[in-house]
């Protein structure tokens, strides 16, 4: 009886972590920009920004997009990406991003956000011209802080993830790694359906 319990659980499990046929790319604009922003703002916006690395205008971020040995992002390998390698070293070590005087790290989700943009090719998003061929972002946003919920299925597998949107008859979630997935709502618990329905609502 044990055993056959147990199955049912783990069965429970993985159909609660791969329902999805497809995971969401991760955006620029939304998704990357503000993390940037909150993180090394202080020291990388304006003119004056410190090694000449931007993060506010995207004709001179573009720049340090490539496969330089130096690069500060370089596509498909966050290994290899300056960003990351700073953003990964020890808060006592003089070299790391940002600087403990100048902010707080980037968080696991955070950087797990950034590295998984550069995996997939490190691509900026839409922008518009401000006349002088400056290429501005179109919306920047500001970066808001990520609630995690715990969400379990009617096979009674449980998960702790963020809700990102609810369309149809489908929700996106996304894990503590960063990943998105997506997810029928008649297979969600009541309990969990009905916070899927408030939390796109605004409630």
């Amino acid at each position: 009886m044990k055993s056959l319990l147990f199955s049912s659980l783990t069965l429970g499990l993985a159909l609660f972590l791969s329902p999805a046929p497809a995971v969401q790319a991760i955006d620029f604009q939304t998704e990357v920009r503000p993390i940037l922003q909150k993180r090394c703002g202080k020291c990388h916006n304006g003119p004056r920004a410190k090694g000449g690395f931007r993060i506010d205008n995207n004709k001179y971020l573009i720049k340090r997009i490539n496969t330089e040995e130096d690069a500060v992002f370089h596509p498909g390998h966050p290994e290899k990406s300056l960003a990351v390698k700073k953003a990964s070293l020890p808060r006592s070590d003089t070299d790391a991003m940002p600087p403990p005087t100048r902010g707080d790290p980037l968080t696991t989700i955070e950087l797990a956000t950034i590295k998984k943009w550069i995996t997939e090719g490190a691509k900026l998003e839409s922008t518009v011209d401000d006349g002088d061929g400056n290429n501005t972002p179109t919306a920047p946003t500001t970066p808001t802080e990520v609630t995690f919920h715990e969400w379990s299925n009617t096979q009674g597998a449980t998960l702790k993830a963020a809700f990102v949107k609810l369309e149809g008859k489908t929700v996106t979630l996304k894990k503590e790694d960063g990943s998105t997935f997506d997810y029928p709502m008649s297979s969600l618990a009541p309990v969990s359906r009905t916070l899927a329905t408030k939390l796109a609502s605004g409630q």
